[in-house]
């Protein structure tokens, strides 16, 4: 069972030096900081808010693996990643409710249908099973849902976790290897000096590293602007909600086969997205909008935007109550690939955000990264995901 810690207070006093310092306590941070310090590397991170109350721990908690690109990297840290699940609750010594479930991408055009059939027949191969399955079949496995306006859908089979449990299974494992995690500790400026950050400032204290990875997800373009560069990460905000427990009636994750398209270049829209939970809730999302402003909040537009669509695909649900409701900024680059890699202009100053399939890859990728930071060779190269693809400007 993962426990809160106090990690405001946690090691604060013991030391100010560190062999790399890490900026933002989501799934990346944490599992980076959880891989160095089994490596041996003397490792502090620090997070602006609560350990677990970021963007990672609000999410659905879906481990997916047929939606992302096709390129074969992408391929192998789904499938691989996908597979280090299966042990990693007991490498890091607590439960996160880590199960596998169904998935429908509902599809409502040809033009989808036939995407999909292409992509199956690259993804099974690959090691990530996925087959088109009509109309009939789908009323079938979902006899609740309202299927007259679809063709039918895609479907795998994707990981389910509880994404604070997750939080707080890599948070208390990284503090058992040595690491120091810092909650509440956010960061006010650098101290840089001949293209090295020489310091990390927060409001009561000053932490000297040799190296700086900032995984602070929408937030990472506005800490490494502190350190005088500036690195192309952008961020729509989303919203979900939570219904009040009910009879099993859903039984497979269900998302949209067009999620991106339905998104994308929007001012506002809702890709809904509905994923049972073991309590007997409902995590229902999502509506986007796109905004210039970091923030938590939610709308009524988002919450009643949602709901409509919720009704429309389960009619059912009409009457069921919406018990919780948040919203988290989501971060992207301009070419929806991950941003991972030593930043132009400060020399030891290293990014890791963005992932598409994050919670998947998240056990592969840290390790990785890991071994970046310390400036030895990951397994397979990450060169495509390097920050060098931009032209990243100095300010």
């Amino acid at each position: 069972m993962c426990r809160m810690r106090n990690w405001t207070l946690f090691g604060q006093a013991s030391m100010q030096n560190f062999d790399v310092i890490i900026i933002g306590g989501g799934f990346l941070g944490l599992s980076t900081a959880y891989q160095l310090s089994k490596m041996g590397v003397k490792t502090l991170l620090l997070e602006a808010g609560d350990i677990g109350g970021g963007t990672s721990a609000s999410c659905s908690g879906r481990a997916q693996t047929c939606e992302g690109h096709l390129d074969p990297l992408n391929i192998q840290i789904i499938r691989d990643g996908l597979a280090r699940h299966e042990t990693l609750e007991e490498e890091l010594g607590a439960r996160y409710d880590w199960r596998k479930i169904g998935l429908f991408l509902l599809i409502r055009s040809e033009e989808l249908w036939q995407r999909w059939q292409e992509r199956s027949a690259i993804l099974t191969p690959a090691g990530i099973p996925t087959e088109v399955v009509d109309r009939v079949a789908l009323q079938k496995a979902e006899p609740n849902m309202n299927t007259s306006h679809l063709l039918g859908a895609a479907y795998s089979v994707e990981g389910m976790l509880d994404p604070l449990k997750f939080s707080l299974a890599y948070a208390n494992a990284a503090q058992r290897q040595g690491a120091v995690i810092l909650g509440r500790s956010k960061v006010t400026g650098f101290e840089v000096k001949n293209h090295q950050i020489t310091a990390v400032k927060t409001k009561n204290t000053v932490y000297r590293a040799e190296k700086v990875a900032v995984m602070a997800g929408a937030w990472t373009s506005k800490v490494t602007r502190m350190a005088g560069v500036s690195v192309p990460v952008h961020f729509t905000h989303a919203e979900a909600l939570v219904t009040e427990r009910i009879p099993p009636m859903i039984y497979n994750n269900v998302e949209l086969a067009d999620f991106y398209e339905t998104i994308h270049g929007k001012a506002k829209a809702v890709a809904i997205g509905v994923h049972p939970q073991l309590n007997g809730t409902l995590d229902i999302s999502e509506a986007v909008t796109t905004t210039d402003q970091l923030h938590k909040g939610v709308s009524a537009w988002g919450v009643t935007s949602i709901s409509k669509e919720l009704v429309r695909l389960y009619p059912s649900l009409e009457k069921v109550r919406i018990v919780r409701t948040w919203g988290r900024p989501t971060s992207f680059t301009p070419d929806e690939e991950p941003l991972i890699g030593w930043v132009p202009g400060i020399d030891n100053l290293f990014v890791g955000t963005s992932l598409v399939i994050t919670i998947t890859t998240v056990p592969l990728l840290s390790e990785w990264m890991a071994l970046m930071i310390q400036g030895k060779q990951s397994p397979v190269s990450m060169d495509e995901y390097s920050p060098t693809r931009f032209a990243v400007p100095a300010l």
